[in-house]
This record gives C-alpha cells, structure tokens and sequence, in this order.
C-alpha cells in the first residue's frame, strides 16, 4: 500500500559547526487537522529555509502536506500526536534523516536511458578486441537500419588505429555504423554513414563541428562535437520506433533518478529533431514522471538563426502547472578540456588538441552569431543555458549574456554556464554583477590524480585552478552543484562528500553543499517558490536518508543510504517498504 497523500511529522536537528538549540519552534501554520493524512515521526529533518539563516539549528519536530502534496504545517512532534487522533496515519522514520530533494540542474538524464540499452565498448582497447566487442554487439542489431554502439576514447582510438573507418568498413560494408566517444563529444562512423550525411565530399568542416582527416585530406571516421550531432540525427531520426524507445529508456532512468533521491531535473541534452522532447511530454501525460522538470533544447550551429529561433519558440513550453517544461535553450561555446577543444585565452602547450584547430581551442558559433542568439532568445523569454568549460569560452559566455541585457534590459530569465573547468580571475566578479549562475560539477572523476597530472601536461599550471568555486562563492557568484552524469557519477551523496573535502577550492562545509543542490538549485530553476526546502505552501519533495550526514566525517557521506524519496507527496522511491508499515496509536 503506497500514501500519495500525507502528513509528515520530522525532527529537524543542528547542522555541525552551526550551534544547537533543541527547543521545538512554535507550529509556523495552524491548519484543519482533518486534511492531516498521514504523520511521519521519529527521525531529523532539515528544512533548509533560505529565510531562516539559523534554520539548520531549529528543532522542528513535524511536518504536514495535503493529499495535494502541499506542505500545510511544521510544528512539534506533541502537537502531531495530537493532529494523529483524527485519524491521520502514523509512519515511524526510526531515526532517519529528512532532507529536501535533491536538484540536479545539469544531467543527460534521456541519453543515459537509451544508453543503457546500447552496445558499450571498452573505453581503451586493441583493435583485437574492439572487433571482438563490435562483432558480438553486431548480431545483436542485425535488424537495425544502423549499427550504433558507445563508450570508445577518440583520441586513444586514433593511436591505436591510423583510419578507422577502414576497420569500421571491414566489419559494415553494407550498413552505416555509429560508435560514440566516452564523453559525448566526438564519435567514430564507417564510410556508409559518413555518406549519409555528405561528410564523404565536405570540403572543409561542418558548422560547430570539426572532421577529422589524414594527410592525405582522407576523413579517418572521427568528427567531434557538433559534426557528431548531425550523425547522430541521421542514425535516430524522430520515427514512431525510436519514440518508444525514448520513452522506455525515460522510464527507465527515471526509477534511477528516485533510487538517488532526485526530484527536480534539468536535462541538458534537449535533442528536439530527434524527438526527444515528446518522451518527456509523454511522461507527464501519462502521469509516470517522479520528477519536476525544467529542460534544454539544443541549438544548433548548422541550422539556419532565423528558422531555429522559430522553431525553438514554438517548442517552448513554460506553463507553471507543467511538470515538464522546456524553457531553457542549450547553446554550447566550445568543447573539452582533454581534447583540446575547450577555447582558452592561453594556449595548449605543445599543439595539443585536434588537428586544424586553433592552438587556443574552438567555438561553437562565431562570436556575432553567439550574441545574436543570446539576445534574441532571451527576449523570446529562454533561459540560457551555456556549455563552456574554457576560461575563453566562459568569458565569450558572459559576453553573451551581457549582450542580452543590455539589449532586452535584465529580465526573469535564469542564465547560468554550466562545467566551468577553468575561468579567469576577471570573469569572477561577472557571475554576481550580471546575476549569472555558475553551475560546476565535481566528482571522483574530476579530480583524480592521473586526470590532474594529464591536465598539467596539455595547460600546466593551469591544471591547479581547475573548477573554482570556492572563488566564485568568495566573488559572491550564484552557484549551483550538477552531476552531468551520465558522463559521470550521479549521486548527490558521492558529490557532497568530495566537494567539502577537495581543498583550497572546496565548498564550505556540507550545509553549503546541501543548500546548492536543493534551494539554490530551485532558484535557478526558477521554482524556489514551491520546492527547494521544506516550508508551509510547498510541495514535500524530500528524501529520508540512514545517517545525518551534517553530523559524520565527509568521506563517510558517500556510504549513505537512501531510504526513501517523496515527490510532489508521492512516493516514488521505497524499496523497505517504510511507507507501507504504520505505528498504531495507543486505543486503535
């Protein structure tokens, strides 16, 4: 038996370092008890209340919402006690922890779906063995227009293999082949699928997208970023069949998604020509969504700026009864970092990166373009959702913006850059000035040993100031935390963990994490006013955690477990079956 509707009773206790105070607040609402459903009891709960800096400190020992979902009222447990004699249900949380939900503003949530039913090669391998992994895949898609596989490094590939796509057409001599990279920036095509999208006679490169070639001007197979976009298109055009493969694949994740205690999204994949978008639309349709979302739609660099803003406009979906909205644009400024298209003010040493691009890396769009779209597409009510990882592609992003403003004057509008591995010191103070969220991911990944010490050997020192924020919250910049999985680790607890713990530019303290990845996520999103925290009027999106993770050593975080998630007062995420078990009141 699940409770969607209900009345929960926390305890809220101290984050470390913020003090105590145990005296239980006075009920901040005084609702009709007959709305009380159900009372959660017995446990801690932070509210995380942006309007309470002391919040973290307050003792409140209940929380009710209606069968709407709405939260009605915080107050002691006493009083719960007494609200549960009309006949509310009572649900021990045996000590558990209650926190908001948690947001994650930055994550390709559909393509990690779809990605867990495709063919994954091994990041690194021999050319024996790729065409062991190609082979056995093959017989598995050998109904497929296209054989599509994923997971292979390019630049590892082209030192193993000086022209891939000769071995790609050894092993698909009749059929188009699509193997993308390990990081959703490059893939590698056989001669069939190049020619399906007329890479085969291109002279030159793609708009936004680079092909790379021989010294004999011959394509090896490998295109990197946009170019691979357009493979992609071709390869999953918008049929009734790949629609439902979409859905399924959002269906899928989604119970990943609640496993880790996230109940606000903002997708940054956003492939509308693909028809990604009506997997999305479905979902809220069908009413199987265990999450709020506020996603992208891509811009591509190869589409006409006229005809893309009108489509994007007629696309744009914001109505705030919608679970699922589409009200931000995905605008990518340059690349990556490890493949030397990341646009830095400085160069690469040693003539890193891809061949035929710039020593300082590249852009996406030229800078007119970039601006154009910014201002025309803020004016059109989007926000900005900038891919820039670069200290060059960060200040072209902020330009960008300031643009904007300056034109449309500052707006509602939400705009963030999201990655943000390396910025320039002058950029910081930008973030606060034109209200700009800086939106970082950091994980075990990130900051590994051998990725700094390959780092140090394509930008040097550089490699030391990698994602900075500490100096951006000292610079007073908005600031978000975001997983970008699936290219990497989604969990909130792994991140939370890391992020305190990562030296001079680490976050604060856990309660700072936290609050990145819950209210201040809910601002960016633009839904601070009904989720983020736990306060009378919002909805009760949260989640129940084993251990308080305020009170135990970060590198003990990443062991928490998950209990429970709760969105929109449904309970999306249960596997102990906590909410099918209810405390009897003495005289029932």
């Amino acid at each position: 038996m699940k409770f969607y509707t209900a009345l929960i009773v926390i305890l809220f206790t101290a984050c470390s370092g913020a003090g105590t105070n145990n005296m239980p607040l006075k009920a901040e609402a005084s609702p009709a008890p007959e709305n009380f459903t159900t009372v959660l009891t017995g446990g801690e709960i932070y509210t995380m209340n942006p309007s309470r800096p002391t919040a973290p400190t307050i003792t409140y020992q209940a929380i009710a919402y209606d069968k709407a979902g709405k939260i009605l009222w915080l107050g002691s447990e006493m009083d719960a006690d007494k609200a549960a004699k009309t006949g509310a249900k009572i649900i021990d949380l045996d000590g558990a922890v209650v926190l908001p939900g948690f947001h994650d503003v930055h994550l390709h949530a559909l393509e990690a779906g779809i990605n867990e039913g495709r063919c994954i090669l091994s990041e690194f391998a021999s050319k024996a063995k790729y065409k062991k992994q190609i082979t056995g895949c093959a017989k598995k898609q050998s109904g497929a227009g296209w054989f599509i596989g994923a997971g292979v490094s390019m630049p590892d590939l082209l030192a193993q293999i000086s022209m891939p796509v000769d071995f790609l057409d050894m092993l698909f001599p009749d059929k188009p082949a699509l193997i993308l990279d390990n990081l959703g920036h490059g893939a590698w095509a056989n001669s069939l699928a190049l020619k399906a999208v007329g890479y085969d006679t291109l002279a030159g490169n793609p708009s936004g997208g680079l092909i790379d070639r021989n010294l004999a001007g011959r394509p090896t197979g490998i295109v990197y970023e946009n170019a691979q976009q357009v493979l992609r298109t071709s390869a999953l055009p918008p049929t009734p069949a790949n629609g439902a493969a979409n859905y399924q694949a959002l269906r899928t994740v989604l119970k990943t998604l609640a496993a880790n205690g996230i109940t606000s999204v903002s997708d940054a994949g956003g492939y509308w020509t693909r028809g990604h978008h009506l997997a999305w639309i479905r979902a809220e349709q069908e009413g199987v969504l265990t999450v709020r979302a506020s996603n992208a739609l891509y811009v591509f660099p190869d589409r006409n700026i006229d005809k893309q803003i009108a489509d994007l406009i007629a696309l744009k979906r914001s109505h705030p009864d919608n679970l699922v909205k589409f009200n931000q644009v995905k605008i990518y400024v340059d690349g990556i970092l490890s493949q030397g298209t990341a646009a830095l003010y400085e160069p690469y040493i040693g003539g890193f990166g891809v061949a035929g691009v710039s020593e300082r890396g590249f852009e996406y769009f030229a800078k007119a373009d970039l601006f154009d779209y910014a201002r025309r597409l803020d004016a059109a009510g989007f926000s900005l959702h900038f891919h820039a990882t670069g200290d060059r592609g960060v200040g072209l992003a902020l330009g960008a913006i300031e643009a904007a403003q300056k034109t449309n004057g500052v707006s509602a509008n939400r705009h963030r850059i999201t990655h943000i591995f390396l910025t320039a010191p002058a950029d910081h103070a930008r973030f606060a000035t034109l209200g700009v969220t800086a939106d970082v991911q950091m994980t075990p990944s990130t900051f590994d040993p051998q990725t700094i010490a390959f780092y140090k050997t394509i930008i040097g020192d550089r490699a030391n100031d990698l994602i900075p924020s500490a100096s951006l919250i000292a610079a007073n910049a908005p600031m978000t935390i975001s997983s970008d999985w699936d290219a990497d680790e989604l969990s909130p607890m792994t991140k939370i963990g890391l992020v305190v713990s990562r030296g001079r530019e680490a976050v604060p303290n856990v309660e700072a994490a936290v609050r990145l990845m819950t209210i201040e996520s809910a601002k960016l999103l633009g839904q601070s006013d009904i989720t983020g925290s736990l306060e009378v009027g919002k909805y009760a999106d949260m989640v129940v955690l084993d251990q308080d993770i305020f009170k135990i050593a970060p590198a003990r975080i990443k062991r928490t477990k998950l209990l429970a998630t709760i969105m929109n007062g449904n309970v999306v995420y249960d596997p102990h079956k906590r909410f099918e078990k209810r405390r009897l009141k003495q005289g029932e």
